[in-house]
């Protein structure tokens, strides 16, 4: 009997890895993967991580009981039952086809997401400064020293720069063959470093395990070389991917069907829903779902939320309660989240408005859920001070905690406290020492995630205007510009005399040389030419550096020392047991 031509099998990643040697089947794109892509896979792996209650450590995050009386009318939140929740400790990450040539495998999908992972596991394995007996290494090469994967590129950067041990934890140097593909290769390192940030080796060596053992993948292997090809074009040329929206929809529709008068109340919220939908546009209502998620389950939300949503609406909800929710209910969130957004266009946000367009350059969203929260319970006069403290507050966990997971495991118990009434001091937030000095820390420090760097330029130089916030700062046509420049060439000898490749990296992410400019990129010209663009910006921070008249390394380390100073005064935050 002849062999079957495909075969599939679901394995862990680690299975995979150890399977033997990958290359880039030649149909196969470079990789290309960006900052975006990679950031959402790993901040899904970390949320599956402490789902499942694998993460060793836990930020320690205080509610103190509160005596107060209620400060609003509490809104009858539904008690979760958590134990609903749990699931097995695995994470589905997808499909790879491969088809075995004469002494490695080809692959002709799931190059992205594998690629992925091998960086991961070298940022990693350098991170825990892993012995060669650590089982990290064996993803990475077999037992003769050979690479697993081969990216076969002119400039191998995944060998150079990342799978050779020690290489992440080491800046990268320009070159003149790096191509796309390297730099997101590059990029990718960045990434996962930022996000490892401050981890301990005990919670990084948990982290290795869960990835390699808990990350879940279909392998399919098709033996005729032709056949992979056309599955290759099969996967990535059809179909499109069901919507969250569309999920719930369906759903809600269901909901309706026990009742006598069926017909008549799936039309009522299928009107709602399409209202709403029209009004607020598709990226609009994707974050409007997800807020409402929140506001209702108070959990860490994961790719399959819309399900879990629905899921919870069926259990707290049934039979008619179900109707009213899908109506009323969402009619009272939407006109919450539009309350967020109405002045957007305006060149000039102030009052409660300003401190609600800072929040927007946040990169978590779980504040949105508060905030709507805030507006539709809190007394008028209470609003604008709550929503001042929650903006104030946030950016504070946003820089000294930077673990999305974490950052919405605390919204969430704050959102149900004052869901019950209770809204305590700093929103119900405490700071502790420690946090505080992360915070001071992670303020005059390098910034190398860009992401991160462009929430916290924007998010401070927004604080300094104070009540009135210019809409340049949320416009996606500005940018976060270095003064000292990333390729400076030939132009900045003289601010680089003396110092080293490593100082010259370590200065250039520093707040002190960043600033917000509302259109143009300069680019790398010379500082003379730079200070008089930023002269004709309209920007508080671009304006400052121009009144400079020479660029120095003691500049920047002045001008980050001013900087954290006005940005801790700013946010004012009360720190426990100080």
């Amino acid at each position: 009997m002849r062999s079957a031509v495909i075969r599939s099998q679901a394995i862990s990643i680690g299975e995979l890895l150890r399977l033997g040697a990958f290359r880039p089947a030649r149909v196969q794109r470079d990789y290309c993967w960006t900052e975006h892509q990679q950031a959402s896979l790993l901040e899904d792996l970390i949320s599956a991580f402490g789902e499942f209650g694998l993460d060793p450590e836990k930020e320690a995050d205080s509610l103190p009981e509160s005596r107060d009386p209620p400060s609003h009318q509490p809104i009858p939140v539904p008690e979760l039952n958590r134990d609903l929740e749990i699931t097995e400790p695995y994470v589905f990450v997808g499909t790879v086809v491969l088809h075995q040539a004469a002494d490695h495998f080809d692959i002709y999908d799931g190059l992205q997401r594998l690629t992925t992972y091998t960086v991961f596991f070298a940022v990693l394995r350098d991170l825990i400064d892993a012995e060669r007996k650590h089982p990290v290494h064996d993803l990475l090469a077999n037992d003769v020293g050979l690479w697993r994967l081969n990216l076969m590129m002119k400039h191998n950067t995944l060998e150079s720069d990342i799978l050779a041990p020690g290489r992440t934890a080491k800046r990268h140097r320009p070159h003149p063959q790096l191509t796309d593909a390297s730099h997101n290769l590059r990029t990718c390192v960045m990434t996962a470093r930022a996000m490892f940030k401050n981890w301990s080796v005990e919670r990084l060596s948990a982290f290795v395990s869960f990835l390699a053992e808990g990350s879940i993948i279909t392998v399919t292997r098709i033996s005729d070389r032709r056949m992979a090809a056309k599955a290759f074009v099969s996967i990535n040329s059809g179909g499109l991917p069901l919507k969250p929206e569309e999920i719930v929809k369906g759903q809600l529709i269901d909901l309706t069907s026990p009742l006598p008068d069926a017909d008549e109340q799936a039309k009522r919220i299928l009107g709602v829903w399409n209202d709403i939908q029209d009004d607020l546009g598709e990226d609009g209502f994707d974050a409007f779902l997800r807020s409402v998620d929140f506001i209702e389950r108070r959990m860490p939300q994961s790719s399959d939320y819309s399900i879990q949503l629905m899921e919870h609406i069926r259990r707290y909800y049934p039979g008619s309660n179900g109707v009213k929710w899908a109506s009323d209910t969402l009619l009272q969130y939407r006109s919450a989240f539009k309350w967020i957004y109405e002045e957007n266009n305006a060149e000039i946000a102030d009052g409660v408005h300003a401190s609600l367009r800072r929040l927007q350059l946040l990169k978590w969203d779980q504040w949105r859920a508060y905030a709507m929260l805030l507006k539709m319970r809190s007394r008028p006069g209470d609003l604008a001070g709550r929503i001042d403290t929650l903006d104030r507050v946030c950016f504070a966990l946003t820089v000294s905690t930077p673990d999305p997971r974490r950052l919405a495991e605390m919204m969430g118990r704050r959102v149900e406290r004052f869901a019950r009434g209770t809204y305590g001091r700093q929103a119900g937030f405490t700071f502790t020492q420690a946090q505080n000095e992360r915070l001071i820390r992670n303020l005059s420090g390098p910034i190398t995630e860009s992401p991160r760097r462009s929430t916290m330029m924007r998010w401070i130089e927004a604080a300094m205007h104070g009540d009135r916030v210019p809409r340049y700062l949320i416009d996606t046509k500005s940018s976060v510009e270095h003064v000292y420049p990333r390729n400076p060439e030939e132009r900045w000898t003289e601010f680089e005399a003396g110092l080293e490749f490593n100082e010259l990296a370590t200065l250039r992410e520093m707040t002190g040389n960043l600033c917000v400019l509302p259109q143009d990129e300069l680019g790398n010209a010379p500082f003379e030419e730079k200070r008089k663009a930023y002269a004709r910006f309209r920007s508080r921070f671009s304006n400052e550096i121009a009144r400079q008249k020479i660029w120095t390394p003691d500049a920047i380390r002045e001008r980050t020392r001013r900087i954290t100073d006005a940005t801790i005064k700013f946010l004012d935050i009360e720190v426990s047991g100080s």
